[in-house]
């Protein structure tokens, strides 16, 4: 787990070294295995570990934004919220695999989309939302800064959220 993060932190320092930057999500398809993956998912049994394990692998074949965010609408209630210590093991390995993925893939409107709707895994909080202000530091719109500020909120990452309204109020002329 401590290796995806590390990993998510490279991949968006890195991408903003290179100027380098996600796929476009119009750009981005989400592939025949993943669509296997899902409907295997769809047939198992709820909340299976049989279920659990293809919700992992769609999670580990996802290459794309648009590949995270469906892993994550497959694994709506897969994980219930009182299950035993393998189970909260899997969920987590899902959380931080995709979130590490999402910070190297993602486009920031799907990073945004992602923290508003999902668990971003707890050891990636900060990495996340700094990697959000990389993404957008050339973004002259006050409406994606003040969408930054309230996902640096709602993960309790208060200095950025400070940093992203800032330059929001900024933009927006206040």
């Amino acid at each position: 787990m401590v290796w995806l993060i590390a990993c998510g932190l490279a991949s968006c320092n890195s991408a903003a070294t290179n100027a380098a930057s996600p796929v476009p999500e119009s750009e981005q398809v989400v592939s025949a295995a993943l669509k296997e993956l899902y409907l295997a998912a769809s047939a198992a049994a709820p909340q299976s570990p049989a279920q659990q394990k293809v919700i992992l692998r769609m999670a580990n074949k996802a290459s794309n934004g648009k590949e995270l965010l469906l892993v994550m609408r497959a694994a709506v209630g897969v994980f219930p919220a009182s299950t035993g210590w393998q189970e909260q093991t899997a969920e987590s390995q899902v959380r931080s695999t995709v979130t590490a993925k999402m910070m190297k893939f993602g486009t920031l409107d799907q990073m945004i989309e992602y923290a508003m709707l999902y668990s971003v895994d707890p050891l990636s909080t900060r990495p996340y939302v700094e990697c959000m202000l990389q993404r957008a530091s050339e973004n002259p719109d006050s409406r994606v800064w003040y969408r930054i500020r309230a996902v640096a909120s709602r993960l309790k990452v208060s200095d950025l959220e400070l940093q992203a309204q800032a330059r929001a109020d900024q933009l927006a002329g206040r």
